[in-house]
């Protein structure tokens, strides 16, 4: 994990805050594409803020602003840990469908940068963030499909697939987590894509939206099809393993917690568990599961399992588990367990703030 530890140091030390908050929408934007890494938790908004920091540099306002909404987005998924399933602060009445457009599926709406973006994500996992925000419009607000789906099928693809990042996002654009819906015009959507179409059905002053029917070619609806769970080792046979030691309490990662750093002078069998529960529940994509896997692979001994956590302590119950924390993981950790604090931005800064504005305020109180 040393070389991949090593890249990303190198990629933060090359991070300039005031291109970044000059340029961050653009698609051409000088950004770092460190999302999957803080996603998975092999490197923290912390870490991100205070090497910037020590590097010198002041004018960092709007790149730590970047960086708090996701610390903002997790606290919000702490509080509302069923809000893949629920509005969290508003309940939209203008969706007329639990199916995505098929020409969203098949990246051909006819809107030259959303289709590049779709056939990005697909070929890469990564997307970048206005563009997702132009793709959940389309979906939502233009063709009217509801937010769940969406969320769903994006966080499938994604690398950086993060419940409450990625579905928070979907709610914040169709108005269930924020005062109004999103709209994005031709005229934008060229400006900050480098394109020069005109002519599209997105082509319209921002008060026909509202009066705008579902464009034919996002009429048609189809299901989209999810990949196969992820294998690992079966439970069973875990202390049967070549590097098991039996007399050693065990540290336990998963999807969202692969820091080589955590724990690591500490003589403990090391589990990466890929939850059953969790996976029905979010199910992703190959592409994802392979570069969670390249992650994992590089922190030493680290065995895959598949299960669920109520098994997994069964098997192990005789020793302590060390962990981190996620609300989906370890929210009813069992009295065995030892759950980590995430490396968060502003660990004092908790519960629920009904907006980002709020949860800044107070945040920007404790760096100051």
């Amino acid at each position: 994990m040393t070389s991949i530890l090593s890249e990303l140091h190198q990629r933060i030390n090359a991070i300039d805050p005031v291109k970044y908050g000059k340029t961050r929408n653009f698609l051409w934007g000088n950004v770092s594409e460190l999302s999957p890494y803080v996603s998975r938790g092999v490197i923290s908004t912390a870490l991100i803020r205070d090497r910037v920091l020590q590097n010198g540099h002041t004018q960092n306002e709007r790149l730590f602003q970047q960086l708090a909404w996701r610390d903002y987005f997790q606290r919000v998924g702490q509080i509302h840990p069923d809000l893949d399933q629920k509005d969290v602060k508003h309940s939209p009445s203008h969706f007329t469908s639990n199916k995505m457009p098929l020409a969203v599926l098949e990246a051909r709406t006819g809107i030259e940068a959303i289709d590049q973006g779709i056939k990005r994500l697909y070929d890469t996992g990564m997307m970048h963030n206005h563009m997702r925000m132009y793709v959940a419009m389309l979906v939502c607000n233009v063709a009217k499909t509801h937010w769940k789906t969406g969320a769903q099928w994006m966080f499938h693809h994604l690398k950086d697939a993060d419940f409450a990042s990625n579905h928070l996002s979907w709610q914040w654009v169709c108005g269930a987590f924020s005062s109004k819906l999103y709209f994005a015009n031709q005229e934008n959507i060229n400006k900050y894509c480098s394109t020069k179409q005109t002519g599209t059905f997105l082509d319209v002053e921002y008060d026909q939206f509202y009066r705008m029917d579902v464009p034919q070619i996002l009429q048609e609806r189809a299901d989209f099809n999810l990949d196969l769970p992820p294998v690992g080792q079966s439970l069973s046979a875990l202390t049967h393993h070549l590097n098991w030691n039996p007399s050693a309490d065990i540290a336990l990662y998963h999807p969202y917690h692969l820091d080589p750093e955590w724990r690591k002078n500490e003589p403990l069998n090391r589990i990466f568990l890929w939850d059953s529960a969790w996976l029905s529940r979010f199910p992703i994509s190959l592409k994802t599961q392979e570069f969670i896997h390249r992650l994992g692979q590089e922190i030493p001994n680290l065995i895959f399992v598949s299960g669920d956590v109520k098994s997994l302590n069964e098997h192990l119950s005789a020793q302590r588990i060390y962990t981190r924390e996620h609300p989906h993981l370890t929210s009813d950790a069992p009295n065995n367990w030892i759950v980590d604090d995430r490396n968060w931005m502003f660990p004092g800064v908790q519960g629920f703030f009904p907006s980002f504005f709020g949860f800044w305020k107070r945040a920007e109180k404790t760096m100051k």
